[in-house]
């Protein structure tokens, strides 16, 4: 069972989130309308939001400015939050012009958003990152979802179950307090809400 929470926690990292985000709008089919390259696409997040970032925690870690890439401890997410938080805003400037993608641009404005969030509760309390990840992908699911429930009811049905699947590895491994789980989802999905509710 701990080896199936650790699982779990990589492959929901936040730092996957955009990557996931993608997959689902990519094989939702929403993009089939529009001439853009949707590998490009794939590609181009997975390398600016994955594969670099990365690299350059990679880097944090072998010169001991972070202890571990999980970054369980409050000290260790800092920085790492701050080349998210570049690397988002990367992402977002390349595909501001294309319009088929509007709402993954929109949810990335809001991982920007809630990377500065963090960063500031960061300092106070060590609120669970994947759950605030979690909470955001369902919110801006259940946005589009009530766009065209058709298309994305079940992605909402499917995101929610993941979200708790995901919530109760962090607890079984102790990773974080139920308060820090529960605080996280909330703080993310009424994040996305509230600046949908401002920006749309």
């Amino acid at each position: 069972m701990n080896k199936l929470a650790q699982f779990i926690s990589i492959i929901a990292h936040p730092i996957l989130l955009p990557t996931w985000m993608m997959l689902i709008f990519i094989s939702s089919g929403i993009c089939n309308t529009s001439n853009i390259n949707t590998n490009t696409c794939l590609l181009t997040v997975v390398v600016t939001t994955f594969i670099i970032p990365m690299i350059f925690m990679l880097i944090l870690k072998k010169f001991g400015v972070i202890k571990s890439l999980t970054m369980e401890r409050r000290e260790d997410r800092f920085i790492p939050l701050i080349i998210m938080v570049i690397f988002l805003y990367t992402t977002q400037t390349l595909f501001r012009d294309v319009t088929a993608l509007g709402f993954f641009n929109f949810f990335i404005v809001c991982n920007i958003i809630l990377c500065s969030i963090v960063f500031w509760i960061n300092i106070y309390w060590k609120i669970s990152l994947h759950a605030i990840g979690c909470g955001s992908l369902v919110s801006i699911i259940f946005i589009l979802a009530s766009i065209s429930a058709e298309i994305f009811l079940p992605y909402l049905f499917a995101s929610i179950i993941i979200s708790g699947v995901v919530g109760s590895a962090r607890l079984y491994l102790k990773s974080h307090s139920a308060s820090q789980v529960y605080t996280g989802f909330a703080v993310g999905f009424m994040t996305v809400l509230i600046i949908y509710s401002i920006l749309w």
